[in-house]
């Protein structure tokens, strides 16, 4: 089954934090051919704006890291005028910004399951969808 991880995710694939050991086991199911993972093109924005303004990560780190995720080759998804409508309706309804509410739209399009390490979204997310919060 393919899943939807949000940035909360895959900044564990880079910074080690609570929850990166159970992220980066994701990340390996997605490398061993095991787990599908798709996420909104607005996270290749989201992961370095992050990293960028992290305390002691150095330019040359936040490129790297990059360079590792774009290898990884994930599979993206560009916003089209019902995904992005979607996202709207589900921002207004939950108050979660429209950028949380673009990878709820997704899961929802895709009809699979969002992993969110976002207690916040992940409480407003499951009553619209399938959702799983990583620990």
């Amino acid at each position: 089954m393919t899943v939807v991880l949000d940035t909360s995710v895959l900044l564990k694939w880079f910074l080690e934090e609570p929850g990166s050991g159970a992220a980066l086991a994701l990340k390996d199911r997605y490398v061993q051919g095991e787990l599908p993972i798709v996420i909104p093109d607005l996270a290749l924005y989201e992961i370095p704006n992050v990293l960028r303004f992290k305390r002691g990560v150095p330019p040359s780190e936040v490129k790297a890291a990059m360079r590792a995720f774009w290898m990884l080759d994930l599979d993206t998804m560009a916003p089209t005028e019902s995904l992005l409508e979607k996202a709207l309706d589900d921002s207004f309804a939950t108050g979660l910004s429209l950028y949380d509410c673009a990878y709820v739209a997704l899961a929802r399009e895709l009809e699979t399951i969002l992993i969110t390490a976002d207690t916040r979204l992940y409480r407003a997310a499951s009553k619209l969808i399938r959702c799983t919060l990583l620990r």
